[in-house]
């Protein structure tokens, strides 16, 4: 017995000895900020007419098509730096929308967000996004206070200890870089969600206000206010010709299995799957701190994917519940997430999104299962439509955007878990556990040919 377990040994530690001395550079593909040219910028807001001399820009499919971006939600961005003394707050209406939020950032890293149900209303109004509350109300004003506080990037601020209202930025930092986001405003009114963007307003340290253009040249640094991750496009595409791999396809595999995200060097070595060196994942840190601009309220798992596989790739699962806000209801409901979706994206060089389908846009059964095809339009089978309970995400044209026309990763998101949702992706804790924790929440992707899923019919 002690011979065959001293033979286990010394076989997994020959083979953790050729990963460490064969493996791939894994800081070759570290993404790195890339700051988006201004001129870029001003391009985009001309086109959307989005911005304000404070809101320097817009993240989204439609405008800056970058970092990753939900198509069931648009980012404002500024950059600001504070004379010494100076005190900057945020004065606005809560959109008619299924959600929003303020964050912060160091180096692309989250730092602190406060979002919609953090931020109490003005006297005399009321905050819509509250369990319940009326949607519809008037009275939407609320006031945000940016304050300095020690923090440290990947460590979640208790909120407990938060002043109401304030959104922390941390002490000693010469630029704060400031994020606005808005999810799913209702049908029919604009992406602001029907009202007018959060208005600055700054106190400098003899009492003197400034607003409007007077505060903007004060304190509105546009230069590298808004940067891009960017991974070298030859380190990854070396990454696909890993010796061992296991799929002809690589880094898709032919047996998809999703990832939870916990931080971003780990992420990276998603690309090791299926290859000799995923052993080396084990041996990795795995704790949980927030992406490139990120938001603390999302979590995240993705795969890789290959159309070369199957047609389509076909997803079933049981939908968690969420809020109905899209068409106007008229009370903001409790449910098991605030918002859920899944994206079709490209690569860690390209971060373009291709499509998304948000929650509401998944048609469900009685038993409250959905069924998502993701495929191009011209392998879309006849039955991937809604009237079929089926929805259809499509996979784009541009592939991974760095050579392989097939290929690119989904995500899928959750936000905001209800504190007795057990079976989010928050309730992850390590790699691996990601099917045993959402149980039949886990979307359970397969590859077909086009003919197998039309096979099924039109059904509801």
């Amino acid at each position: 017995m002690r011979k065959r377990l001293l033979g286990v040994v010394l076989a997994v530690g020959g083979l953790l000895a050729l990963a460490v001395f064969n493996a791939p550079d894994l800081k070759a593909i570290r993404p790195s900020l890339e700051p988006v040219a201004n001129a870029e910028v001003e391009r985009t807001n001309q086109l959307s007419g989005l911005n304000s001399c404070f809101w320097v820009g817009t993240v989204s499919p439609s405008t800056l098509n970058i970092l990753f971006p939900d198509a069931g939600a648009l980012y404002w961005v500024t950059q600001v730096r504070l004379p010494k003394g100076a005190k900057l707050a945020l004065e606005g209406q809560y959109p008619h929308a299924r959600h929003m939020s303020f964050n912060a950032y160091v180096g692309g890293a989250p730092v602190d967000r406060i979002n919609d149900l953090l931020i109490p209303p003005l006297p005399g109004a009321s905050n819509p996004f509250l369990p319940g509350a009326a949607r519809d109300s008037r009275q939407r004003g609320y006031r945000v206070e940016i304050a300095e506080r020690a923090l440290v990037p990947g460590e979640v601020l208790d909120d407990a200890s938060r002043q109401p209202g304030t959104l922390y930025v941390p002490q000693g930092e010469n630029l704060q870089q400031l994020y606005y986001r808005v999810y799913v405003p209702d049908q029919g009114l604009d992406i602001q969600g029907g009202v007018p963007l959060p208005e600055p307003l700054l106190t400098l340290a003899d009492g003197q206000q400034l607003r409007g253009e007077a505060l903007c040249k004060a304190v509105v640094v546009r230069d590298a206010a808004i940067n891009d991750v960017r991974a070298p496009a030859e380190a990854l595409n070396a990454m696909k010709q890993i010796a061992g791999a296991t799929s002809p396809y690589h880094p898709a595999q032919l047996a998809p299995a999703w990832n939870a995200f916990f931080n971003a060097p780990l992420a990276a070595t998603n690309l090791l799957q299926g290859t000799p060196y995923a052993l080396l994942r084990q041996f990795m840190d795995s704790t949980r701190r927030g992406g490139f601009f990120s938001t603390i309220d999302n979590t995240y798992m993705s795969t890789y994917v290959d159309n070369r596989i199957g047609d389509v790739l076909v997803l079933q699962a049981k939908a968690p519940t969420t809020p109905h806000t899209r068409s106007g209801e008229t009370t903001m409901q409790a449910a098991q997430l605030r918002y859920w979706s899944l994206c079709k994206y490209r690569s860690l060089s390209d971060t373009a999104v291709d499509g998304c389908l948000y929650d509401e846009q998944v048609p469900v059964d009685a038993a409250g299962d959905y069924t998502i095809v993701v495929s191009t339009a011209a392998q879309r089978p006849a039955n991937a439509r809604a009237e079929c309970g089926v929805a259809w995400l499509d996979w784009g044209t541009a592939g991974d955007g760095i050579g392989n026309p097939h290929g690119g990763f989904l995500v899928f998101r959750h936000m905001m878990p209800a504190a007795d949702f057990t079976r989010s992706l928050f309730a992850t804790h390590k790699p691996g556990e990601e099917q045993q924790v959402l149980g039949e929440f886990y979307p359970r992707p397969r590859y077909q040919s086009r003919a197998e899923f039309e096979q099924r019919g039109c059904k509801r």
